[in-house]
């Protein structure tokens, strides 16, 4: 059996997945807000917090620049600002062609990947994770 060549992709912010995130729980934050203000009127301040709810779904959906590698057995995972690297398991959680969303454990850390960032990367990265013995465990 052939081994699968070695495979190395940058992560890198994804601001329309950071909006996206943002607008869907400022979306939520605002049915919980219009429910609370229905069943009592002194709960107007929750539309206060909307803003603040968005702004935090930004910040917690931004990612970070890592590296992931695949060395022909593997997926390494390094972090920002480090040199070493962690073993990871890679599952794929959505799968839209063009764009994929991962989960590496231990963590969880969420890995969105788009094909317009990894161009010259992506055919061999999905060749990879759903090819590779121990490429990716398919959710």
């Amino acid at each position: 059996m052939r081994r699968t060549p070695p495979v190395v992709v940058h992560l890198q912010p994804q601001p329309a997945v950071q909006a996206v995130v943002a607008a869907i729980t400022a979306l939520a934050a605002s049915g919980l807000a219009a429910w609370a203000v229905s069943h009592q009127s002194k709960a107007w301040p929750a539309w206060l917090a909307i803003p603040a709810v968005a702004f935090w779904a930004w910040r917690a959906a931004a990612v970070l620049p890592r590296r992931l590698r695949w060395d022909g057995q593997a997926w390494w995972l390094a972090e920002p600002g480090r040199d070493d690297e962690t073993q990871v398991q890679l599952a794929v959680l959505i799968d839209l062609d063009a764009w994929l969303l991962l989960r590496a454990e231990p963590g969880p850390r969420w890995l969105p990947l788009s094909r317009a960032q990894q161009v010259p990367h992506w055919g061999a990265l999905r060749a990879t994770i759903f090819a590779a013995p121990g490429g990716a465990i398919q959710k």
